[in-house]
């Protein structure tokens, strides 16, 4: 698709060099017009949006509004793991909504309170809310922008702000348990790498051989392993996703983590079973390059794996938390050793040092009062002297 008209919403320049632009009649059924120059195309839109403008923003709801300015005009700027997560939003939240049907010039500040109230009330969490939020909000944003409504009704909703996520983390004891005794799990590799370098877990599946500096004990990470979801679904209304590797999500993220003995070993270990496996199953063996794959070379398959992370995790009395709090312990023992905040983002891969504040605030406590502890401790010593 051409590049689109800034401003102009649905006009766009098409293959053939024309120029296209859409709009919809009172029943909202979408129509075309195009023209040899861009000009005559917003001259020939203009002409029909001035026929009925009134019965042409009457006719559309909430939630064809919302899809439209997801599919036309945000698609095209933001990463497709962020408009994926914007159109999973839409679809379970909104689509079909009592609020979706609602004419789109009909919906006020009122009914969307009560809509998030009731989301709340529903049991979601203050994020969830937050995340509605915020795609209502920027869809009628630009619905102003496009004077189809004249103010936006969410601008004075009050939606609660999300609560802190307060990190889960392991144990000192529980990872050297890891260490000592879970070396013959299949999944040990994966779990003692993302202890040991804060890894998330898309980073982690997207590992490639050829990142992976053994001579110098580096660990360069570059991708990310995201979940697609799929256009078409099938007869039983079924999205089938798909799994790609793709940049991550900030040039931050982009980063080098020095490779300590545990995850050394741990890779070398993963390596030597990786060749087995390939040798074993070397008629089907689809070779990516991966770190941490399946037995015939595929991405690992998430809901597996996760069933087999909680279960090693059950197996060897360890605190049961999500694979992501793995990242959050690399972060944790990394405070424990007095390394210093702004190396901490910098490993993690976090886009500035506020966001490391905000989520270890409650380590950098504790060592604060260590800290006052041991100056307690030497003004006694001194007194003593004294």
């Amino acid at each position: 698709m051409g590049k689109r008209s800034n401003g102009e919403g649905t006009i766009y320049k098409r293959k053939d060099g024309r120029w296209c632009a859409a709009y919809y009649d009172e029943k909202y059924n979408r129509h075309y017009v195009y023209g040899k120059t861009q000009a005559e195309v917003k001259q020939k839109l203009k002409k029909k949006r001035d026929e009925k403008p009134d019965e042409v923003q009457q006719s559309i709801t909430f939630q064809e509004w919302i899809e439209e300015f997801l599919v036309n005009y945000k698609r095209n700027e933001i990463k497709i793991t962020t408009y994926e997560g914007y159109m999973r939003i839409y679809r379970k939240h909104i689509e079909d909504s009592q609020l979706g049907k609602t004419a789109l010039n009909q919906v006020t500040t009122e009914m969307l309170q009560r809509y998030y109230n009731d989301k709340l009330n529903d049991g979601y969490n203050s994020k969830t809310v937050h995340s509605i939020g915020i795609v209502v909000g920027a869809a009628l944003n630009h619905a102003v922008k496009l004077k189809m409504l004249s103010e936006n009704p969410n601008r004075h909703t009050s939606i609660p702000k999300k609560k802190k996520y307060e990190a889960a983390v392991l144990s000192t004891e529980e990872v050297r348990r890891i260490v000592n005794e879970a070396k013959a799990e299949e999944i040990y590799p994966i779990i003692v790498t993302t202890v040991y370098t804060g890894m998330r877990k898309g980073e982690a599946m997207a590992l490639k051989w050829e990142n992976v500096d053994f001579q110098k004990r580096r660990i360069y990470i570059k991708n990310s392993l995201c979940k697609i979801d799929g256009d078409q679904t099938d007869e039983k209304g079924h999205r089938h996703a798909r799994y790609e590797i793709l940049e991550p999500k900030t040039k931050e993220s982009i980063r080098m983590v020095p490779m300590m003995d545990e995850v050394y070993e741990a890779l070398m270990l993963q390596k030597e079973r990786q060749e087995m496996d390939k040798k074993r199953y070397r008629e089907i063996y689809l070779d990516q390059g991966l770190v941490f794959t399946d037995s015939c070379g595929n991405f690992l398959p998430q809901r597996q794996f996760m069933d087999q992370y909680h279960a090693f995790l059950r197996k060897y009395e360890i605190t049961d938390i999500r694979f992501h709090d793995l990242r959050h312990t690399f972060a944790t023992l990394l405070i424990e050793a007095d390394v210093s905040m702004k190396v901490v983002q910098e490993l993690l891969g976090h886009s500035t040092i506020t966001t490391s504040m905000d989520i270890y605030t409650h380590v950098s406590d504790e060592k604060k009062e260590q800290a006052l502890d041991r100056l307690q401790q030497r003004n006694a010593g001194i007194e003593k002297m004294l």
